[in-house]
């Protein structure tokens, strides 16, 4: 992808699904920064993890929960969740529909 260029990117042409575990696809990177799709059916997960830089998700589409520090909260379309770094934190999709989330990172220099 050009990185000199503005990008426009359209969510519905991205969004892929593995029937036996989460998809995740990385859709844009630079030295700064890296944005992914995850994409998962009901009962996929990405488990509890941590970051060195913060970590910002998008719920675009579907229901999920959203766990950190212990803590469970129901996650939907038009929510933003920002997480510093070093905090733990996992998703799930608990619900009978499909959830689709724009995974934006920051990296290291």
């Amino acid at each position: 992808m050009m990185k000199n260029k503005s990008v426009i990117l359209k969510i519905d042409e991205l969004k892929k699904f593995n029937e036996d575990k989460r998809y995740k696809e990385t859709i844009w990177s630079d030295e700064r920064s890296n944005i992914s799709m995850i994409c998962m059916r009901p009962g996929q997960e990405a488990t509890t993890h941590t970051h060195h830089f913060n970590h910002v998700f998008v719920v675009v589409e579907g229901q999920g929960e959203f766990t950190s520090g212990g803590e469970t909260q129901a996650i939907e379309p038009g929510q933003i969740v920002i997480v510093p770094p070093l905090v733990d934190h996992g998703i799930r999709n608990g619900s009978s529909g499909d959830l689709v989330i724009a995974s934006i990172t920051a990296q290291g220099e």
